[in-house]
């Protein structure tokens, strides 16, 4: 892809540099107003042919060969013209005629028609003007956006130094119409030399003399591409507006993909955003480097699961509800689906709040608590739900005592994302398994929450997922239309296209930046950069004749032709992208491409062995939370909450044990409790099962109530 060169910031420096001179813009503008006129009198037809090649010569690519033929036909006018004037002599006598119909045209009204037959022939001499006509039209008010090429540099051998004594930064040469991009041992040691959070970056040494140093943070080396506005001093930088908005990143294992994540991260960092690492390998080596970036960076509560366990109940009854049907397998059955909703539907609103912790749920899925939380006439509705979803309360309850038995209070800590300026959630696919995915939409959907209804006004966030598509989420579109407004900037990561998952084109569509390592498939993603009109040559040999007559001593009599065509073809290539060098990147944004060498981190050693060992130390023990409820208590018979004068002094004493009165929810996290009966459930004295059942019946209220 053909690059475009942008000149750099003029250099800082106490004295303003004088100002070059500059032809006055009023005098062509005086010139333009007095040509038109002149020439739509006296030779109109040329002003428009004139006009015509004008604006088609300033708007082609090729306009260099359209202006030199201007010029050759322009001499070539101006030579015949010449030529009739000198030998006929017809503007004399052209003018003669057209000022005697003139003067005559008040007395003689068919002199007009004679006026313009001669004006006629007037016009028709000065049709040499025309090329001249575009000429002028050029020079008086120019719209050709012409390229100033720069000077190609010698070719250095690697490790060379340039003839000032810098070291040179990349080389782009282009062999078989492909560009190769090589990058010097020199330029590898400013990479590593370079610090990932310089706070004031320093000009490219050599690059430019007076390069000016960059106020952004750089992601690499701008190797070239169409996004000239993002480079300070050879550097490619992401603006902070642009890293607010969502992104893609893809690329093979081994390519340098984590590297560009990390850098983002730490970009972000840079920017004053926080910043959110929602890591589905759980590699210790990428908390480690995540860590030590954020603490070099400044930031101060860094936070890491599963070395802390996460607070994920946090919220209203709603959020604690969509945060637990996102554990649900998006393949399962609808009927299923509506059965295990309206289970943890009656388990989360509860009268009584919702619950604080994994045990305090585990325990409401539980036919007993649900009838001693809904009892009371005012709750018919859900006790008919109770009813109907009875024989499936076992199966769901067992579903989740799997998730939270394999979790191990990881979901019951302290901390939320509201409590660290960078959170770094690690879920280890290969000790989870099937429990990681479930985990990662869970916080997912905890993030999304924070995201709208718990994180501070005014600040930004990024969160990275890196390998999204291992998440299986089915509704990837509604998230990132929940957190733009938020504030929140979605980065998804993965290995190629079709491992963004399902809603792979969702996601790269609400994607405002795609950054492409080497990839297989990036043909879906180099789309959004468009296409260019390129010329491609053909060269055709043609024979003239049989080969039967042709002499002996003249047998290469053939003749080569080379065509030229425009065609179509990618702004970002397939093969170019299928071809990157490790840690090499092509960035689309906007309908532009760009390419560029990503830095590698460069973290102090001492630094990265600190935050190794804390990754790697043996978290504190979390205490398990996944227990199995106990089984519901002996019921002795159902009462409902109206009761005779006999029983009213009982139900003052326990109201405050009852959870329809809106009290403490029976089973928390602390200090398990049996399940109590409720009061107005005792049977009456003397009263039989059947004559319970019927005053039941008589007592219920179908009245409806608002659930």
């Amino acid at each position: 892809m053909s690059s475009r060169s942008s000149p750099l910031p003029p250099p800082q420096s106490h004295q303003s540099p004088p100002s070059p001179r500059r032809r006055p813009v009023g005098v062509r503008q005086a010139l333009f107003a007095i040509f038109l006129p002149l020439a739509a009198v006296l030779a109109l037809p040329s002003l428009g042919i004139g006009a015509l090649i004008w604006w088609r010569a300033s708007t082609t690519w090729d306009y260099r060969e359209r202006w030199s033929g201007t010029w050759l036909m322009a001499i070539v006018g101006l030579l015949v013209y010449g030529f009739l004037t000198w030998f006929n002599h017809p503007l004399p006598f052209l003018f003669h005629t057209l000022s005697v119909d003139l003067s005559h045209l008040s007395a003689e009204p068919r002199s007009l028609v004679t006026g313009l037959r001669w004006l006629g022939l007037l016009w028709l001499l000065h049709l040499c003007f025309a090329p001249t006509c575009a000429l002028i039209l050029e020079g008086l008010h120019p719209l050709t956006r012409r390229v100033r090429l720069l000077p190609r540099a010698s070719a250095r051998k690697p490790g060379t130094a340039r003839a000032d004594g810098s070291p040179g930064l990349a080389t782009l040469s282009r062999s078989s119409g492909d560009v190769q991009r090589q990058h010097t041992s020199a330029q590898a040691r400013h990479f590593c030399a370079s610090s990932v959070f310089s706070p004031a970056l320093r000009a490219v040494a050599g690059h430019l003399p007076g390069a000016q140093a960059s106020p952004l943070e750089p992601l690499g080396v701008y190797l070239g591409g169409e996004l000239d506005e993002w480079v300070y001093g050879g550097q490619f930088c992401i603006p902070a507006q642009a890293l607010q908005l969502h992104g893609t990143v893809l690329g093979e294992p081994g390519f340098g993909k984590t590297v560009t994540l990390l850098r983002l991260a730490t970009i972000a960092a840079r920017y004053g955003m926080q910043v959110i690492y929602l890591d589905l390998k759980g590699s210790q080596q990428t908390a480690a480097q995540f860590v030590a970036a954020m603490r070099y960076a400044g930031l101060g509560r860094i936070k890491v699961f599963p070395h802390e366990a996460y607070d994920g109940w946090r919220g209203d009854a709603n959020a604690i509800y969509n945060r637990l049907m996102a554990l649900a397998d998006p393949g399962i059955h609808p009927y299923y689906a509506r059965v295990d909703s309206a289970l943890v539907s009656l388990a989360v609103r509860a009268p009584c709040g919702p619950p604080r912790s994994s045990r305090d749920f585990l325990l409401r899925l539980n036919e007993g608590w649900l009838k001693s939380a809904y009892a009371g006439k005012m709750h018919w509705y859900a006790q008919r739900t109770i009813r109907k979803v009875k024989p499936h309360i076992d199966a769901t309850s067992l579903a989740y005592d799997g998730f939270f038995e394999a979790a191990s209070g990881g979901l019951d800590g302290t901390f939320a994302f509201e409590d660290g300026d960078a959170v770094y959630i690690g879920l280890d696919g290969n000790a989870l398994r099937e429990q990681a995915a479930s985990i990662g939409r869970y916080v997912l959907e905890d993030c999304a929450h924070y995201a709208t209804a718990r994180k501070p006004v005014g600040l930004r966030t990024l969160t990275i997922i890196d390998e999204f598509g291992v998440l299986k989420t089915s509704n990837a579109t509604n998230l990132y239309e929940r957190v733009r407004e938020a504030g929140m900037a979605m980065w998804a990561s993965a290995q190629s296209y079709h491992g963004l998952g399902a809603e792979r084109t969702s996601v790269l569509s609400a994607s405002s930046i795609k950054i492409l390592h080497r990839c297989g498939d990036p043909q879906e993603v180099v789309k959004f950069a468009g296409s260019r009109d390129q010329p491609a040559f053909s060269q055709l040999i043609e024979e003239e004749g049989d080969d039967a007559f042709i002499p002996l001593g003249s047998r290469d009599v053939s003749e080569t032709r080379i065509a030229i065509r425009m065609q179509r073809v990618y702004a970002v290539p397939i093969e170019d992208v299928q071809q990157l060098s490790r840690g090499a990147i092509a960035l689309i944004t906007g309908g532009l491409g760009a390419w560029c060498q990503v830095y590698p981190l460069a973290l102090p050693p001492e630094l990265l062995q600190e935050a190794t060992a804390s990754v790697e130390a043996r978290p504190a023990a979390q205490p398990s939370n996944a227990s199995i409820p106990p089984s519901p208590p002996p019921r002795s018979g159902k009462t409902q909450g109206r009761s005779g004068p006999a029983s009213q002094g009982q139900s003052k004493k326990s109201s405050a044990a009852s959870p329809s009165e809106g009290t403490q929810c029976v089973g928390t996290s602390r200090a398990p409790a049996p399940t109590p009966i409720p009061p107005s459930e005792s049977p009456r004295a003397g009263e039989t099962a059947k004559a319970i059942e019927q005053r039941l019946a008589a007592e219920e209220d179908d009245s409806p109530v608002d659930f």
